[in-house]
């Protein structure tokens, strides 16, 4: 229930919006009558002025968790530009009520999914689109979740005596454009778009 009172609100709030300022603050496209959003590697169309989601090129309908996550995207953004700096969900704003509930749903399961097979990590990370990147750790990844929050997957080969560790990283000005709470739903996404490749 309250998702659906999250999405109410939702709705209730973009009949108020600007939607050429939206386009302009959230780094979306709008036609005049619907923005087009990236979205990882996939497209998300969102009809303007009745609101209605779809994914583009696909008839199913969008999960609900993903309606709110995309209207709260067009109904946050600040504009600002993005921060080029890597913060760990425990260091966005109110982390401490989420934080383990990420761990729990985000980072546990990446772990077990690929545990010491780094090239099992690189290939779905290449699949959901993400860009290689060189930073600590044996493998890393950049991807755009949104078009102005950038995070990054970074994997650390276990050797003898040290277990694999993977870490989730978050541009610092993510909060600007989606609160804590739907940042972990955004991980959340990544991992399991990942776990499909494997």
């Amino acid at each position: 229930m309250a998702n659906d009172a999250a999405l109410e609100q939702a709705l209730k709030e973009m009949k108020g919006i600007v939607p050429y300022a939206v386009a302009s603050k959230s780094g979306t496209d709008y036609d005049g009558k619907k923005f087009r959003i990236p979205f990882f590697d996939r497209f998300f169309l969102v009809h303007y002025p009745e609101v209605n989601i779809a994914e583009e090129g696909k008839t199913a309908p969008v999960p609900q968790y993903l309606e709110i996550l995309l209207l709260h995207y067009l109904l946050q953004a600040k504009g600002t530009s993005v921060a080029d700096e890597w913060i760990a969900y425990r260091q966005l704003p109110g982390a401490n009520l989420f934080e383990r509930r990420f761990i729990q749903m985000a980072v546990q399961p990446l772990l077990r999914a690929f545990d010491n097979n780094i090239e099992g990590f690189k290939k779905a990370g290449l699949a959901v689109g993400g860009i290689p990147i060189t930073r600590t750790g044996d493998a890393a990844f950049k991807f755009m979740a949104l078009p102005k929050i950038p995070m990054a997957c970074i994997f650390y080969q276990g050797e003898e005596g040290i277990p694999t560790s993977v870490n989730i990283l978050f541009d610092a000005g993510a909060p600007n454009y989606l609160p804590t709470e739907d940042l972990s739903l955004v991980g959340v996404y990544l991992v399991n778009a990942m776990r499909k490749v494997k």
